[in-house]
Formats: C-alpha cells, structure tokens, sequence
C-alpha cells in the first residue's frame, strides 16, 4: 500500500512501488483522483491504442489492473473509469495521469512468472506462463 505523490505522473508512480517492491505478478487498485489524465481505446482493426486526453480534474472512480513481466521487467496494465465534475465518464487503458491524490494498494500473487509477449492475433503483449 503507498500513497502516490501529489503532481507525480500516475503509471510512473505505480511502476517504481512494484519495481522498489520487486513484485513480478499482482493485482492492484488505486482510489482518488486526478488533475489531467490520457486514457487509450484499442483500435481491433489497426492494432494500435488511440488516445483521448482529458484536460479536467476528475475522479478514479474505478482503477484497477495487473502487474506481470515485460521485457525482463514488472510492468502494471492499468484501466481506469475516470468521471468529471458534470458527471461525464472516460473509460480504458490508463496510459497517464498527473495525481492530485491517489492511494494505491497491491496484492502480490506467489507462483510462476505472467510473461508478456506480443500476440500476433491480436498485437497485444498478453501473458504466457513462464
């Protein structure tokens, strides 16, 4: 559990808790809210993340992924359900956001290690067992 940096960059903050904690497999969660965020929506067709920035303050209303292995290292994939002050929502792959507050908390899970490679069906990095 760690309370992350006020003005820190989002997915900065939770990749340094789990690489400082060197947790390899995990899942976590993260309440609060954000100043600025970049959500992305995959593109099926192109294979490829098409990002919506969000220039408003809003809430993590729900925030939540896994952390397994890319590249030799631990790696968090983070969705997010942002919601703004009028009570519109974002939803998707959290890819960055600047913390007004934000609590993160972790389970790490023991076995063998998640690998992420690329899947050439549908060019994501997905997990294989290690």
């Amino acid at each position: 559990m760690a309370t992350l940096e006020h003005g820190a960059e989002i997915i900065g903050q939770i990749t340094r808790v789990i690489r400082e904690n060197d947790i390899r497999a995990g899942h976590l969660n993260v309440i609060g809210a954000l100043d600025q965020a970049e959500i992305g929506y995959y593109d099926q067709v192109s294979h490829s993340y098409q990002g919506i920035q969000i220039n408003e303050p809003v809430e993590l209303a729900s925030c939540s992924g896994n952390i397994s292995l890319l590249a030799g290292q631990p790696y968090a994939h983070v969705h997010a359900v942002l919601s703004g002050m009028k009570g519109k929502v974002w939803a998707g792959h959290l890819t960055s956001g600047r913390i007004f507050a934000a609590e993160l908390y972790v389970q790490e899970l023991v076995g063998p290690d998640l690998i992420r490679s690329k899947d050439s069906i549908t060019g994501l990095n997905l997990w294989r067992e290690e």
